[in-house]
């Protein structure tokens, strides 16, 4: 059973941030995004910048799913290349 770390929060809190930075989820990223954060703190890690980055590309690949799903695909061709010329 993995061993739990304390997360100090107190540090996290006392650097430095950037207030003129906005951040927009969708509402697929934030679902990702807690839960991401929700094993991030299970592990004892907290990287909100990683969180951020798998949320959304976690979000990526839920909507291109659906997208294959409901037909809107495009099959195409080998394009083969001769190496002789």
């Amino acid at each position: 059973m993995p061993q739990s770390q304390a997360i100090n929060f107190e540090e996290f809190l006392a650097t430095e941030a950037d207030d003129k930075e906005q951040i927009t989820f969708t509402g697929l990223e934030l679902k990702f995004f807690v839960a991401e954060l929700k094993d991030m703190i299970a592990a004892g890690e907290f990287d909100i910048a990683k969180a951020i980055h798998s949320a959304r590309f976690y979000a990526e690949m839920a909507r291109r799913k659906e997208q294959i799903q409901a037909g809107h695909w495009v099959e195409h061709d080998l394009i083969e290349v001769d190496d002789d010329e």
